[in-house]
């Protein structure tokens, strides 16, 4: 389990330090730029939703899996391929960096 959860952090690293594509887009115009939209913190019902599963799996995922393991698996719920961790300090999941 450990060699599983060191190769998905090993992957989850390299994708993180891929350079971005620049897509070409039509709108230069300033406004435009710099605004990207920050993903809110969500509750665990939030969470549910987003992931498509009930609340009982959102918790029974995060107990039994390992950090990085629960971050994989909710990327593969996701329809944005978003992962999210648990901050036990605000109680809320936040998209993983």
């Amino acid at each position: 389990m450990t060699q599983f959860t060191e190769a998905i952090i090993k992957i989850q690293n390299h994708l993180n330090n891929q350079p971005r594509r620049q897509k070409k887009s039509y709108y230069n115009n300033s406004s435009y730029q710099g605004h990207t939209p920050r993903i809110q913190p969500l509750t665990e019902e939030g969470l549910a939703s987003r992931l498509g599963v009930n609340v009982e799996t959102i918790r029974e995922q995060r107990i039994n899996l390992h950090p990085p393991l629960f971050v994989a698996w909710c990327k593969g719920k996701d329809r944005s391929g978003m992962g999210w961790e648990f901050n036990e300090n605000t109680g809320l999941y936040h998209p993983a960096s």
